[in-house]
C-alpha cells in the first residue's frame, strides 16, 4: 500500500506510515507481511537468584560490622573505631557497584573515588580526634595527595591505552580539572597549608598542558563524538 500523504510506499502490516505518521489502510485483497517476525516460543525467564557477589558482600559485611561493634562496646574505649570499619565495608561496597559493576566514564569513576575516600578520611579525623588534636591533615595533605594519585593512576593508564580507547584522554582532562579544588578551599580558609594544594593544583595544571599538546587530536574526535559536533 501507498501513503497518500507522502507517497512512501508501505509493505507491512501498519495503521501508522513510518516516514509522517498518518493513518493508512491496505488496498482490498491486498496482502501484507507482519512488520515483526511472530513470537515462536515464549523466552524464558532468568531465574533470579539472592546468592550474587553484592549480596554476600553485604551480608559478610552486616556481620564483621556487628562483631566489631560488639567489641569495640564490649571493651568500652573511648574511640569508636567501629565507624570506621563501617565507612571502609560501604566504600567497598559503593566501589563494587559504581566502579567495577559500573559502565560509566573513567573519570566518573575516578571522582567518586576521590569523594569517599576523602569522606572516609574526614570520618577518621572526627573518630580519631583525641589522638590527633590540632592537625588538619585531611584537607591539607590526604586531599591533594588522593587527588594526583588518581589524576597519574588514569594518565598512565590512558597512555597505554590510548590506540584502543581515546575516552580515556578525554577522562584524563576532565579528572585534571578537580585538582584545583585544594586551592579553591584555601581561597575560603578550609585549607590552612597552601604547599600540598599549590602541588597538586600545579601537577594537574602540567598533565592538562600535556595532554593538549600531544593529543589534541585525540581529543577533539572525542568532542565531537560526545558532544555530536
Amino acid at each position: 500500500m501507498r501513503c497518500k500523504f507522502c507517497n512512501v510506499e508501505v509493505d507491512c502490516k501498519t495503521h501508522i506510515c513510518p516516514l509522517c505518521h498518518e493513518l493508512v489502510t491496505p488496498d482490498e485483497g491486498e496482502t501484507l507481511s507482519p512488520a515483526f517476525p511472530p513470537k515462536t516460543a515464549k523466552a524464558e525467564k532468568k531465574r533470579h537468584t539472592h546468592f550474587t557477589a553484592t549480596n554476600i558482600y553485604l551480608a559478610a559485611s552486616f556481620i564483621v560490622f556487628i562483631v566489631c561493634l560488639a567489641v569495640n562496646l564490649g571493651l568500652r574505649q573511648n574511640t569508636n573505631w567501629f565507624l570506621m570499619v563501617g565507612a571502609v565495608l560501604l566504600y567497598g561496597f559503593l566501589t563494587m557497584r559504581n566502579t567495577v559493576m559500573s559502565n560509566n566514564s573513567a573519570w566518573i569513576k575516578a571522582f567518586w573515588q576521590i569523594v569517599m575516600i576523602s569522606l572516609i578520611l574526614w570520618l577518621a579525623q572526627v573518630v580519631f580526634d583525641d589522638v590527633m588534636t590540632d592537625t588538619y591533615w585531611l584537607l591539607d595533605l590526604a586531599l591533594p595527595i588522593v587527588i594526583m594519585m588518581s589524576v597519574l593512576t588514569l594518565g598512565v593508564i590512558s597512555c597505554v591505552l590510548v590506540k584502543r580507547n581515546k575516552a580515556l584522554l578525554y577522562d584524563t582532562l576532565f579528572l585534571s580539572l578537580i585538582g584545583f579544588v585544594p586551592m579553591i578551599f584555601f581561597a575560603f580558609g578550609l585549607v590552612h597549608m597552601v604547599l600540598f594544594s599549590a602541588i597538586c593544583a600545579g601537577f594537574c595544571a602540567a598533565v592538562i598542558v600535556c595532554v593538549i599538546i600531544f593529543a589534541r587530536k585525540e581529543i577533539l574526535e572525542e568532542m565531537e563524538r560526545r558532544l555530536h559536533w
